[in-house]
Parts: structure tokens; sequence; C-alpha cells
């Protein structure tokens, strides 16, 4: 790690093991002196110029840095100051075994005049928000660490769920994960899905997960006691009909292209377009399982009744508390077609 660090973003868990690095490698029994952004530079330079008299070196971190600030839009700064000219002279030359760390909660301006001098210096590190897309390495990471791999079943049921959420916190998935472990059996090596099933539990996302799943089996009883939770709300219902209508869609096509008679790699092909370029293949797995509970004019129509109530609702015409019977509607199983 370079003695000049920059870590920015929103991804706590990345932040923070960052930082637990940078004061592992320059701090003092791990510690460092610590500044905010009201801060002088000067204060911030003799402390890491400063010359320990125990072990040789300084390390400072220097929180919300008002020359790396948050991007928000606008022009970006194109000119120095003098006091930042002076300040990035001084980070030319860190003396060897001290370190200085510029810690910022949020996407830092990258097109400053600041940054784009301090950033050849430095080792950047960008917490960057996790997403759907970009969860499974570290949850595969973290259980290699532990001697567990994943099946096929519970990759794709994570994947699944994971979708479902707008915001993953590295942190929460991995405390989640550590649950698990604990209480897995002795020996165990393999992670299959029912080592998942109670993960999570009574997050806004695992509901909603678990109620498209007994949704699209038709399955009223245990449907029906998470319509409230999800649906109540005006915001809640907008996100959460949002994530329906795409599976309800999906279901649809992939319907649609069984009854073209394409072939598996056409169908999934043309879903991952509909998708908006997003791998289908995990979801493919759980639609496999639900589609012979719907016909295709059935699908058709629970689409256009959501539609309706979602412009309904807009207009002030229908309320919130109208998606129950609507549910209730569809929940009825009338035997696999």
């Amino acid at each position: 790690m370079k003695s000049v660090v920059i870590i920015y973003g929103t991804e706590d868990y990345l932040m923070e093991t960052a930082r637990q690095q940078f004061l592992s490698q320059y701090g003092e029994d791990g510690t460092a002196q610590v500044f905010q952004k009201d801060s002088a530079a000067a204060k911030v330079t003799e402390a890491f110029e400063a010359e320990s008299l125990f072990c040789g070196g300084g390390a400072a971190i220097w929180y919300d840095c008002p020359f790396l600030p948050v991007r928000r839009g606008g022009r970006s700064r194109s000119k120095l100051s003098k006091e930042e000219e002076w300040f990035l002279a001084k980070l030319a030359g860190v003396p060897e075994g001290n370190g200085i760390c510029f810690y910022t909660k949020g996407n830092v301006d990258t097109g400053s005049a600041f940054y784009k001098k301090v950033a050849p210096l430095a080792e950047v590190v960008r917490g960057e928000a996790v997403t759907e897309k970009t969860i499974m390495p570290y949850v595969t990471q973290y259980l290699g660490q532990k001697g567990l791999v994943l099946t096929g079943r519970s990759t794709s049921y994570l994947r699944e769920l994971f979708q479902t959420w707008s915001d993953i916190p590295l942190l929460y998935v991995f405390s989640e994960l550590e649950k698990m472990c604990i209480s897995l059996p002795p020996g165990t090596e393999q992670v299959d899905a029912g080592y998942l099933k109670n993960l999570f539990a009574g997050t806004m996302e695992k509901n909603l997960f678990t109620f498209m799943d007994y949704f699209l089996r038709r399955d009223g009883a245990h449907t029906i006691p998470f319509v409230e939770g999800l649906f109540s709300k005006t915001d809640a219902f907008l996100k959460n009909t949002g994530y329906m209508l795409s599976r309800l869609r999906l279901l649809l096509a992939y319907k649609e292209l069984q009854r073209a008679r394409m072939a598996q790699k056409q169908i999934e092909t043309i879903m991952t377009r509909i998708n908006k370029g997003r791998s289908v293949k995990y979801v493919l797995y759980h639609l496999q399982k639900v589609a012979s509970y719907w016909k295709i004019e059935e699908l058709e129509e629970l689409i256009s009744q959501l539609f309706i109530l979602q412009r309904n609702i807009r207009r002030g015409t229908a309320a919130v508390a109208d998606m129950g019977p609507l549910i209730c509607l569809y929940c009825s199983n009338k035997g696999r077609v």
C-alpha cells in the first residue's frame, strides 16, 4: 500500500477493510492521528511528517478532506488553490514509513484539479456499492475462506433473492452468512439451498422474494400473509410492484418462447435481452418450476390489471389496498397447465 491512500465510496465494509489495511501498515499500534473536514492542511502535514519516538513513523487519517469534495453535480473545480499546491508538494515527499489516508463517505469528484494531481501519487480504493450483478463473488470468496462452497441450487437461490434488493450492504450479508456457518452440521462442505432459507429473515427484500415464490406457485395460504407488509404503503407498493411486474413479464416471455418451440439456448439469449442485458440463467431455474401453474392469457391479463391499478392509484381513483383483492384473485391454483 502506498504512503498516500484515498478511500471513498458508499460500501462501508470495503472502505473499512481498506482503512484497517492502512492502519496495520502505517498506524502505530493500529492507531493514527485523526483529522476532520475543518482541520488545517498544515496540521495534517505535521502529523504525517512527524517522527514517532517509538517506531520512527507517523500516520494520519483525514476524514472528508475539503480538497476532495463529494461529486454533487455541476462543473468540477479546474484550478488549484495556493494551499492545495503547497499541500500537494508535501504529499509528494511523505517520509518513508509514514502514511496519510483520505477517507470520504460518498463518491469523490474525480474531475477536480486536486484529485487529478494527487491520484497518481496515491493508492485509490473505491468502495463501490455492491449490486445483484457483483455480489456473488464476495459471497463465494467469504464462504471459500471457511472451506465451504455453494451448490448450483443455492447459487441460483441467492442470485434470485439478491435481485429484489435495491441496496446490498456487505457487512449485513456477511453477518447473516456467519450465522449460517455457525449452525451448519460438523463436516459440512457444501451449502445447499435448504441452509439459506432462514437468512435475511424479516427484510423487505427477503419477504418480497418469498412472496413471489409462493405467488408464482399460486399458493394463496402462504402468499396472502405478505401482502400488507409489501404493498400497504405507496413507496413500497411502487417498488415491489415493479419487481413483481418484471418477474411476470419474464415468465410470460418464457412461456411464449416455449410455445414457439424455441431451443433452450435461444430462450436464454432472447430473455437476456428482455432482462436489459442481465443474465437470466438463474432466473430461468425458478421460472421453469412455476411455468406450468400459469396460462399465457392469465399472465397477460394480470400484467394488464397491475398496470391499470398503478395508473388509477396515480390518478387517485384507486388505493394500494386494492392490491390485496387482485392478488387473491390469481392465487387460486386451478391445477397445472
